[in-house]
């Protein structure tokens, strides 16, 4: 009985050490816990402070972008204007020294026209708001314009800029070298590339640019003689504020950053670029961008508009309406200046005006309120209107109906020349397109890009349809698509050669699948271009058909004036 009741009082005391030893561990934990959760409450209060001072460097970065924007573009335009007048000779001539000055004045306004815009375009990209400008390149045109920029650089450093010859190969195939991207960033990353070659070349030392083409990319190198690149440091050198030696910053110039922009650029135009010591002195960089093919790699001749209509230019700024007029007057043009929308509204409604060039941030009436008083004025409201404003273009199809064109602040004259060519009628209205198309989304895509053009578009989704508009009201232009539901477009082609009136109609085919030689024999009636669906966007079939109609409708005004010979 003694041995039992010891037995039980040990076991008692084994139970309660297990639960005291139990509680203890539960008390820890509630410690631990209670730290982790003042912890947790500590950095939470930490990240409300950072997403707070984060939203101030927000506004503040936002103020700044709106200051550069506003207060700094409308000056850079006037004096690019200005210089683009005095380097072109028409006010008067200049020696051969002074036009050398104003060309490294007008490359390098322009190179910090390129720089703010870039800034803003950055800001944009990393929200989200302003993609890459694609369009077709050709690699050695862009690599002889960062040449031609970067002479004068490599001239104060006695250092040979060269772009070595076009293999046979290439030359007889230079559509090669042509690609898809934006060519003011691959610009950039070019000069960027010849800047750095230059600063760390010798005198007397010559930098060569070669350009070459595989089946699906193209590769573009720039060979210095320079002093080299460690090989520890040929990845290292395109991460950000990287320098090959620490006093490169404070002799060489330069923050560390433009390797790091260069190939963030090369990265969105899903190419990769690289560095590699030569066998001899110097270094290599290498650019390589991947290379699609079309069925037509040649770029469009651009033609400045000429007239003799009146243009309405409403700034309140004097010196961008002396700049303008000025640029319009040499073309022909009678120019009506306006310093107000109120004034603007008067002298439109006054005077025969062919088209208004318009700026949106004016005091008193604004640009946005200009517009629609314009619009909605019986006199007034059918006279295309080109939008000058720092804002970008990609805000144009918010003011679809309102604006027929639009032009960004600082802008070239050629730029605006063009267009204004896009909304001024050559030839009697609007031009006449009729797009055969038996797909309904693309023809809607299609019919939308046009709405801001000087064009009127209609649709025919079937072979039938579009033989009974042509005979109703020929078009101007015909687009194609050469898979319709009741026949195909070579039947439609043919029938269109055996019509007087339409057998050099101009066409643009715009197909799904590669056309060969043969076919394209077959196609062709007036000015013909063909173009692959895909490989080519409806803007850019927007272009191409504004620039088709406007040479055919200037050819033919030049003949008419020109009339029979003698």
């Amino acid at each position: 009985m003694h041995i039992l009741f010891v037995l039980g009082y040990l076991s008692l005391l084994a139970t309660s050490a297990i639960l005291l030893i139990a509680f203890l561990r539960a008390q820890r934990t509630i410690r631990d816990l209670a730290e982790q959760l003042s912890q947790a409450r500590e950095q939470q209060h930490q990240h409300t402070l950072q997403l707070t001072q984060r939203s101030e460097l927000d506004t503040l970065k936002d103020e700044f972008i709106s200051t550069v924007s506003h207060e700094l573009r409308t000056p850079l335009t006037s004096i690019r204007g200005a210089l683009g007048l005095l380097s072109s000779g028409i006010i008067g001539d200049v020696d051969a020294k002074a036009l050398n000055l104003l060309r490294i004045a007008v490359t390098n306004t322009d190179r910090l026209i390129r720089l703010i815009n870039d800034i803003l375009d950055l800001e944009r990209m990393e929200s989200g708001r302003a993609p890459l400008q694609i369009r077709r390149c050709s690699l050695r045109d862009l690599a002889q314009q960062a040449i031609d920029t970067m002479t004068a650089m490599a001239d104060a450093n006695t250092v040979h800029l060269v772009l070595e010859p076009s293999t046979v190969a290439q030359a007889a195939y230079p559509e090669a070298l042509f690609f898809d991207g934006d060519a003011d960033r691959i610009l950039q990353v070019l000069t960027n590339l010849l800047s750095n070659a230059i600063k760390f070349s010798p005198a007397a030392s010559t930098v060569r640019v070669h350009t070459e083409a595989a089946s699906d990319s193209i590769l573009l190198k720039v060979v210095d003689e320079g002093r080299g690149i460690p090989s520890d440091k040929l990845d290292t050198i395109f991460d950000r504020f990287q320098q090959i030696e620490p006093s490169d910053a404070r002799q060489k110039g330069g923050t560390g950053l433009g390797l790091a922009i260069c190939r963030s650029i090369v990265q969105q135009h899903s190419g990769s670029i690289w560095a590699q010591r030569n066998l001899g002195p110097g270094t290599t960089m290498y650019m390589m961008l991947p290379r699609t093919t079309r069925a037509t790699d040649v770029p469009l001749p651009t033609s400045v508009p000429r007239g003799e209509g009146a243009i309405l230019v409403c700034d309140d700024d004097a010196g961008i309406r002396t700049v303008v007029a000025e640029h319009l007057t040499r073309q022909g043009y009678t120019v009506i200046e306006a310093t107000s929308g109120e004034q603007a509204l008067v002298l439109a409604a006054e005077h025969h005006v062919e088209a208004i060039l318009l700026d949106l941030y004016m005091p008193g009436l604004s640009g946005w309120e200009t517009l629609q008083r314009l619009r909605n004025n019986p006199v007034t409201a059918n006279i295309p209107v080109v939008v000058l404003s720092v804002l970008s273009s990609t805000l144009r199809p918010q003011l679809t109906g309102d604006a027929q064109g639009w032009v960004q602040k600082p802008f070239n004259e050629n730029l605006l020349f063009a267009e204004l060519g896009r909304v001024l009628h050559h030839g009697e209205g609007p031009a006449y397109v009729l797009l055969v198309e038996d797909d309904e989304d693309l023809a809607s895509v299609l019919s939308a890009s046009f709405e801001d053009a000087a064009v009127h578009i209609d649709h025919a989704a079937t072979r039938q349809q579009a033989i009974r508009q042509c005979i109703t009201r020929p078009p101007d232009l015909l687009i194609l698509d050469l898979t319709l539901p009741d026949g195909d477009g070579f039947s439609l082609v043919e029938w269109l050669r055996q019509q007087p009136t339409l057998r050099s109609l101009p066409l643009v085919v715009y197909s799904g699948r590669e056309i060969s030689e043969t076919e394209m024999a077959k196609l062709r009636l007036g000015p013909t271009e063909f173009l692959t669906k895909a490989k080519v966007q409806p803007q850019e079939v927007e272009e191409l058909v504004l620039s088709m109609v406007h040479r055919i409708r200037t050819k033919f005004a030049d003949l008419t004036t020109a009339g029979p010979a003698a």
